[in-house]
């Protein structure tokens, strides 16, 4: 693994963005970009910017022709996967709201947060139904529909466990960053 990228190498990733394209062809653009960095990060010399030069062809020949499809009427491609890691918006329910709060609740009452004991609890502000989180995909479940276990980055110390949430738009399901 290099040090330092080399600056051409560098130059080359940032040819790799894709959160300027709409949803289904950053999910057609993802990949290369992955790939890119990859390379980038465990290879070393001139050969380097070539594999970088020919994934990007290659990355760009992809995206014209899903961008294509699309215009032409063809359903877009499907959404890859959703991978451990990655970072999603969710949606909380109101069973949610109601678990966090009944927490940070429980804290504040119970005094342990004037008593500066060291105890950590539930501190944080309030939330509510349909409000949005990032969330953090620990687990991914591929039975007959895709679900996974989110980690959701609450506005405060805590966080929520939220498990086998589909993918969706509604109130106790999670989004891809970008999507509309």
């Amino acid at each position: 693994m290099p040090d330092q990228l080399h600056p051409a190498v560098e130059r080359m990733l940032g040819n790799f963005r894709y959160d300027h394209l709409p949803a289904a062809l950053q999910e057609v653009s993802r990949p290369f970009h992955d790939l890119a960095h990859r390379l980038a990060v465990t290879l070393t010399g001139p050969e380097v910017t070539k594999a970088l030069d020919d994934v990007w062809s290659a990355k760009n020949w992809a995206v014209l022709a899903a961008s294509t499809a699309v215009l032409e009427g063809a359903a877009p491609p499907p959404p890859a996967l959703p991978q451990l890691g990655d970072v999603v918006l969710y949606a909380l329910t109101e069973a949610d709201a109601s678990a966090i709060n009944r927490r940070r609740k429980d804290f504040a009452e119970s005094g342990s947060s004037d008593g500066h004991t060291g105890f950590v609890g539930h501190v944080g502000n309030w939330v509510q139904e349909g409000a949005v989180y990032p969330a953090v995909i620990v687990q991914v479940h591929a039975e007959s529909t895709v679900t996974c276990n989110l980690q959701v980055l609450l506005d405060g110390n805590d966080s929520f466990w939220a498990t086998s949430r589909p993918e969706g738009t509604e109130a106790g399901q999670w989004t891809r960053k970008g999507a509309a």
